[in-house]
């Protein structure tokens, strides 16, 4: 059994609360594909481990603009 059935989504409400952001800036980073999330008639869903990836390519993007400084 693969892991993503056993993961509960994530919606768009909680996103905004676990990452401390904005509608806004949520909204467009699932749009633009930063954040992996699935619309399910007019509402976002996200799921755990798409957000892990997510938080994981930030960490890794400023910690490599640091080390180019």
């Amino acid at each position: 059994m693969k892991t993503r059935e056993l993961e509960k989504p994530m919606h768009f409400d909680e996103v905004m609360e676990f990452l401390g952001m904005g509608p806004d800036y949520i909204y467009k980073a699932l749009q633009d594909g930063r954040i992996t999330g699935y619309k399910l008639g007019n509402r976002w869903i996200v799921y755990p481990s798409d957000l892990q990836r997510f938080l994981n390519q930030q960490y890794n993007n400023r910690f490599k603009i640091k080390l180019a400084k």
